[in-house]
């Protein structure tokens, strides 16, 4: 068996917790709930009375799944706007009991924690600086601010385990008085808390780049719960903060300036702008930052409506640890299937365990171009991307660059299937409320790209004489091996620029390095690779009417196609020459239906732009129907190309319009292709629209071409012959217009068609 090297890396469940503003009592037991959880710091908090702030959130943190505390309608039915968040428990609940009257808790969990790292010399290192347990006055005007910084577990009551006895199991942690009239002490500074705990033994991991995260100080009241949950938020995306009340300033009279000391100290081997102290706050922050006179600040305002949408704060991904494992390759129901083991985990594999959940974050390489498992980043795909790829429809995650499954602590092995790029090409129309079939020269590009070996065997058609072989006979024309030599490399009388000798360097196989390519060598591989049948035209005695016949199944003695007598052929055999015809590969018409076109251009794009990411995703010729009218065509994407990127830049969805020579594109094509381009979600994807042609566009072309263009967006590609037939796509073009072009993405390639054709 095949077998390929998978990339994992452990991470926890990230679960939003939804609460009601006014519940105050709500989200006090929603960050006890999160302090149970191993990487629970991470976890965020969202208000569900502020609708689009919370849907900001939930998408920033990229949550696994939303988790409602309190009793309000809103709140129980918040989770619901999420359909793609499954819950992946049965039934949904964090912890359940069996009937032993036993409580299990279903996300990893502190127990994992305190038992994984019990015999550990990081444990005994935490061990030795003395976990303290700190404790606060309930009536203390900052004890909600403690509960975000220092932590505490529920009651036993509450949840049915008692996670202070498990610590006090582990190591010898004593309580620490914080008292309501003193400055708070340096202790929390120097001994780790329950709040350090939960997010110990967790790093970042580079496939999400960070955003804003500088250390420093939120300035807000401690009073108001918008200001604790910004907080909260903030620190959940791994930014070191220390919360400051300036009515208390009192209170951080011991804190403030040894947090500023330490900070300073930790950023000190950063870049300039890095080494200032942040100053946060959801109010005016320029008055926050007063507080703080006498040194460089960086300041944050956390403020408007758009703030956890705009980039300025990106969460990174959280893991326990990385693992690699030899994957090994199957099929499954026609499907490529990759089986891994669980290897090196970070945590506790121990069947005590086994109901404690977290995510196998996974990249495993693709095996073929009709399978990828590298989907685009689209969490509203989950259920459908683990019905396809996986076999629970509640346990995958999509995430950037990675695919997330959620497995036990005890699992040993998992597997993920190859998601067919059909069913892929399906789902991206059906979003927008299209339906997509392959349409007839879609099903002739496939062939032609399986027949070649892949997309990029395609080569071979940069030769014009190629294409005019394939243009010049059609399926039932038989012709000879001196009539396609000459076509292949003879100059085009309609083209004379088009050359074979601009081609002698091209490798359509392997080949001996200081060998050129000749025509004989270019018609033997059109030949093995199945685009031509060798044959003979042998004329019958009895109706006199010439028959071409394949050397599969040519006799000396042979039966006539069109009367049916049997007609002995030796001598002619004697005195003819094998000639050739095209086979159904290319279609039943001579115009190939544009599929050589289609597949040059893709071709084309694979080397030069979509070779360089990883996951790139191709598809030719598919029939659009709108769910309204689903018996007729409404339109036909030429090519289609998704190229996933990295995190938090969109995939990118290239659509193509692609014409042969003598082709022209009209109103409709560009109208079709606008309504397409604009229909797709802008949240997911950014738009590109290709126009390929293997001719020179005509002015009218590039007025309708650049009509596709709006102020602010540039979105519309140009390609020629011209670009297609080098093997660098502005090789030719530089040399005819004296320039210094060079496109390897796609936003790189329209801002060099508005340079050439629309300046």
């Amino acid at each position: 068996m095949d077998t390929v090297r998978v990339d994992i890396c452990y991470r926890p469940l990230r679960i939003a917790w939804a609460v009601q503003s006014g519940d105050r009592d709500a989200f006090r037991r929603a960050v006890r709930l999160t302090h149970t959880l191993w990487g629970g710091r991470f976890n965020p908090i969202v208000l569900v009375d502020r609708l689009a702030e919370a849907k900001q959130i939930v998408e920033l943190f990229r949550a696994d799944m939303v988790v409602a505390v309190g009793d309000a309608p809103e709140v129980k039915e918040f989770p619901q706007r999420f359909p793609h968040l499954i819950d992946p428990f049965f039934p949904p609940s964090l912890f359940v009991k069996d009937m032993s009257r036993r409580t299990w808790a279903r996300v990893l969990d502190m127990h994992n924690a305190f038992y994984h790292w019990r015999n550990t010399p990081e444990w005994r290192a935490i061990d030795e600086m003395g976990v303290r347990r700190f404790v606060w006055e309930p009536d203390d005007p900052l004890a909600d601010t403690f509960l975000l910084h220092y932590g505490a577990y529920p009651d036993a009551a509450d949840i049915g385990i008692n996670y202070s006895d498990l610590l006090l199991q582990a190591t010898l942690a004593i309580d620490c008085k914080i008292d309501k009239t003193l400055p708070i002490p340096l202790d929390p500074l120097d001994r780790p808390s329950f709040g350090r705990l939960t997010r110990e033994g967790l790093n970042r991991h580079y496939s999400v780049r960070a955003g804003w995260d500088h250390a420093g100080f939120f300035v807000g009241e401690v009073g108001n719960i918008d200001d604790l949950i910004c907080f909260w938020n903030l620190r959940a995306a791994d930014i070191d903060l220390q919360f400051f009340d300036p009515a208390h300033a009192g209170r951080y009279a011991l804190i403030k300036p040894e947090y500023e000391r330490r900070t300073l100290a930790r950023l000190a081997h950063l870049g300039d702008h890095r080494r200032n102290i942040a100053v946060w706050s959801r109010g005016d922050v320029q008055s926050a930052a007063q507080h703080f006179a006498g040194q460089p600040l960086s300041l944050g305002a956390v403020s408007g409506p758009t703030f956890w949408s705009g980039g300025a704060v990106r969460p990174p991904m959280m893991i326990f640890g990385q693992a690699s494992s030899l994957g090994v390759y199957g099929q499954e129901r026609g499907k490529p299937k990759v089986s891994f083991a669980l290897n090196d985990k970070p945590f506790s594999a121990d069947s005590w365990f086994s109901t404690q959940h977290l995510v196998a974050s996974v990249i495993v390489p693709n095996t073929d171009e009709d399978h990828t498992f590298s989907p685009p980043y689209v969490p509203e795909w989950n259920e459908f991307l683990a019905r396809t790829m996986h076999f629970e429809y509640n346990k995958l995650r999509i995430e950037p660059e990675r695919i997330g499954i959620i497995i036990d602590a005890a699992d040993h092995a998992s597997y993920v299937n190859g998601l067919p790029v059909g069913a892929l090409v399906e789902k991206l129309f059906n979003s927008i409320g299209m339906q997509a079939k392959l349409s007839g020269g879609g099903l002739i590009a496939r062939q032609l790209i399986s027949r070649l070996g892949g997309v990029d065997g395609s080569r071979v058609f940069k030769i014009p004489g190629v294409r005019r072989l394939l243009k010049t006979y059609g399926p039932r024309a038989p012709f000879t091996k001196k009539s396609a030599l000459h076509l292949i490399g003879q100059r085009d009388p309609d083209n004379p620029q088009a050359r074979f000798d601009d081609h002698k360097k091209l490798y359509i196989e392997p080949r001996d390095f200081n060998t050129e390519l000749t025509p004989p060598m270019v018609f033997e591989f059109l030949v093995s690779k199945g685009l031509f049948r060798i044959g003979a035209e042998l004329t019958c005695s009895s109706c006199n009417i010439p028959s071409w016949i394949a050397l599969d199944v040519l006799k000396q003695e042979n039966i006539c196609e069109l009367c049916g007598t049997r007609f002995d052929g030796t001598r002619q055999l004697v005195r003819s020459n094998f000639t050739y015809r095209r086979t159904g590969v290319l279609g039943l018409e001579k115009n190939t239906q544009g599929a050589i076109p289609v597949v040059l251009a893709m071709q084309q794009l694979h080397i030069n732009v979509a070779s360089t990411l990883r996951g790139c995703i191709y598809a030719s010729s598919y029939d659009l129907f709108l769910h309204a009218e689903p018996n007729e065509a409404y339109c036909e994407v030429d090519l289609l190309i998704i190229q996933p990127r990295t995190y938090p830049d969109k995939a990118q969805v290239l659509l193509g319009e692609c014409k042969d020579e003598g082709g022209r594109i009209d109103e409709v094509d560009i109208a079709h292709l606008r309504f397409v381009a604009d229909a797709l979600p802008k949240d997911r994807f950014d738009p590109y629209v290709l126009l390929a042609k293997l001719a020179p566009f005509s002015v009218d072309e590039i007025a309708l071409a650049r009509s596709l263009n709006g102020p602010y967006e540039r979105r519309v590609i140009l390609l020629t012959a011209r670009e297609l037939e080098p093997y660098h796509l502005f090789e030719r073009t530089n040399k005819e217009l004296g320039l210094d072009l060079h496109g390897g993405s796609l936003e790189e390639l329209a801002a060099i068609t508005e340079q050439l054709y629309f300046k």
